[in-house]
C-alpha cells in the first residue's frame, strides 16, 4: 500500500508531534511514523521561557499549564552550602515528558494528522537529492513532499541521508529515580554539586511524586550503586532535603546516557533534522525541549511558505533553519563548560550564564535574576 502526504515525520516525540500539529493546522497532510507502540516516555520535564512563549503563540499555553507545576526559583549548593539562587521572571513549567507530548498529540487528532505507531522505516529511496519514498518494514510505502527526521540521537533517517554526527561523552554517569514527594522537595527546587564532581537535582513533578537526578564520576558508579552507598554519599552534600533520604534508598535508579552531539548540516534536499536527531546538549542547561519547540515552529513556517516547491523549500531551510545550528552550538558549548566545573564552586559561578540558563535564545528583559549567596 502506498500513501502520499505533504510531510512525513519520523518520530512521535515532542518535536515531531508539535511540528505535526502546526502543519496540520495549516492544512497540510501529515503522517507521523513512530517505531514504538505509543508516545515515547523518555524525555526532560522542563519547559522554560522560549518553549513557554512558543506554546503561548499557538494557543497551547493555558492547556499545558493547567496540570503543570510552575516554579520560579532554583537554589544552588556546593559542598552543602548555598552559593546562588536563580530566579525565572516568568517561571518555568514542570510536567512529565510523556504527559506534555500527549497533550500535543491529542490536539493533533483534531487537525487530521495521521499517526502510524509500531512502524519502522526500512529504507529511504532517493531521487537525486530528494527523498522520494519511505519503505516501512511491514511493506507499506510513503511518498512525502517533505521528510522530517525527529527520531532521536540514533536517527535512522539521518544515517540514511549520510549526515554524520560528532559526539562528546561526559566523564560522569547520570542516574534518575522517581520517588514519593517530600515536604522539602515540594518547597523548593535544589541543585547540588560537590568537590568530588558529583551533582544532584531534586524537584517535584506533581503533587505526589518527585524526580531525583544524581550524576557522579564514571569510576564511582558501580561501587556506589552496587554496594548501597548512595544515601550516605548524598548526605555529605545534599542538605536541606533530609526528609528525602528515606525515599532515595529504596528507589529504582535508571541509567541515562549523557553526551553532547552536533552535526554539520540540518537538511539535505527535502529532508530536515529536528530535536535530538539534530543536536543534544548536557541536560543541566534545561533548554533542550524549549529549543526543539522553537525549531519546530521555524520548520513549520518554512514548509508552509514553500507551498510544495522544492527550490523554495531548499532555500528556506538553508537561510531560515540552518542558522539554528549556531544557537544550538552555543547551548552545547555552555553545557560542556558547566559539566567540567561541578567540582569547583568558583569555576561554576564563573561559567554560569544567566542569559542562556534563564532566557535561552530569547532576549533578556533585565538584570539581577541570579543572586550569588555569600
Amino acid at each position: 500500500m502506498t500513501t502520499s502526504c505533504d510531510v512525513a515525520i519520523v518520530g512521535a516525540g515532542l518535536g515531531g508531534c508539535f511540528l505535526a500539529l502546526l502543519l496540520g493546522r495549516s492544512g497540510r497532510s501529515v503522517v507521523v511514523v513512530e517505531q514504538g507502540t505509543a508516545i515515547p516516555a523518555a524525555g526532560a520535564d522542563f519547559v522554560k521561557r522560549p518553549g513557554m512563549a512558543v506554546l503561548a503563540r499557538h494557543g497551547l499555553g493555558s492547556l499545558v499549564e493547567r496540570h503543570s507545576l510552575k516554579r520560579d526559583i532554583v537554589r544552588y549548593y556546593h559542598d552543602g552550602e548555598p552559593i546562588q539562587e536563580c530566579r525565572y521572571p516568568d517561571g518555568f513549567l514542570i510536567r512529565p515528558y510523556r504527559e506534555l507530548v500527549e497533550v500535543i498529540y491529542s490536539s493533533c487528532a483534531m487537525e487530521g494528522v495521521e499517526f502510524w505507531f509500531d512502524s519502522r522505516i526500512e529504507s529511504l529511496e532517493r531521487d537525486g537529492d530528494q527523498v522520494a519514498r519511505l519503505v516501512l518494514a511491514d511493506g507499506r510505502e510513503l511518498r512525502p513532499g517533505v521528510v522530517i527526521a525527529a527520531d532521536g540521537t540514533r536517527s535512522m533517517v539521518r544515517q540514511e541521508l549520510g549526515i554524520t554526527k560528532e559526539t562528546t561523552s561526559y566523564p560522569h554517569m547520570l542516574r534518575v529515580a522517581t520517588v514519593p514527594l517530600t515536604a522539602s522537595v515540594a518547597r523548593l527546587n535544589r541543585l547540588y554539586f560537590n568537590s568530588a564532581g558529583w551533582f544532584s537535582y531534586l524537584y517535584p513533578v506533581n503533587e505526589e511524586q518527585a524526580r531525583v537526578f544524581v550524576g557522579l564520576p564514571l569510576e564511582d558508579d558501580d561501587e556506589v550503586f552496587g554496594h548501597g552507598l548512595l544515601v550516605d554519599a548524598l548526605k555529605e552534600f545534599v542538605t536541606e532535603n533530609d526528609d528525602a533520604y528515606d525515599v532515595l534508598g529504596p528507589a529504582h535508579w535508571q541509567k541515562i546516557p549523557v553526551a553532547a552531539m552536533r552535526v554539520p548540516v540540518y537538511h539535505k534536499g527535502n529532508a530536515a533534522l529536528l530535536g535530538s536527531a539534530a543536536f543534544a546538549c548536557h541536560p543541566m542547561t534545561g533548554m533542550g525541549m524549549s529549543y526543539t519547540m522553537h525549531d519546530a515552529e521555524i520548520l513549520a513556517g518554512i514548509i508552509c511558505a514553500a507551498e510544495g516547491d522544492p527550490a523554495l523549500l531548499e532555500k528556506g531551510l538553508e537561510t531560515g533553519y540552518e542558522p539554528r545550528r549556531h544557537a544550538h552550538g552555543e547551548l552545547i558549548d555552555y553545557g560542556d563548560a558547566l559539566s567540567g566545573t561541578f567540582h569547583d564552586k568558583a569555576a561554576y559561578l564563573d561559567v554560569f550564564r544567566e542569559d542562556l540558563h534563564v532566557f535561552g535564545d530569547t532576549e533578556p528583559i533585565g538584570d539581577g535574576y541570579v543572586r550569588v549567596l555569600r
